[in-house]
């Protein structure tokens, strides 16, 4: 998991000196979550990828819980996934796939 966390800043020009920077508060957070998917493991890969699919397509927003702990103090909204589909039978049964998850605070 990767995790970014930043602030936001104004910068005002001023004559013959410096550039003023200016504090605006928090940004949002982003997370970006590897995931990797086996039938071996027990899950159905196709089903999770399309759960996903669903979730970025409605714009839901959920707490991300990891170690029975949330991340951050606000729900995060899935923005965006990327599937590698990595071992397919020959019947079309995908049975392991690579998802990587992008998430971003919602305020």
């Amino acid at each position: 998991m990767t995790r970014e966390i930043s602030g936001r800043w104004a910068i005002h020009e001023t004559m013959g000196a410096k550039p003023k920077a200016e504090f605006l508060g928090p940004g949002l957070q982003s997370v970006t979550l590897p995931i990797y998917l086996s039938a071996g493991l027990g899950v159905r890969p196709r089903t999770v990828l399309e759960r996903v699919e669903g979730m970025v397509e409605a714009g839901t927003a959920e707490y991300l819980v990891i170690g029975n702990r949330p991340v951050g103090g606000n729900p995060f909204r899935l923005t965006g996934s990327s599937e590698t589909w990595n071992t397919i039978f020959n019947r079309g049964e995908l049975a392991k796939a690579t998802l990587s998850i992008t998430l971003e605070e919602y305020a």
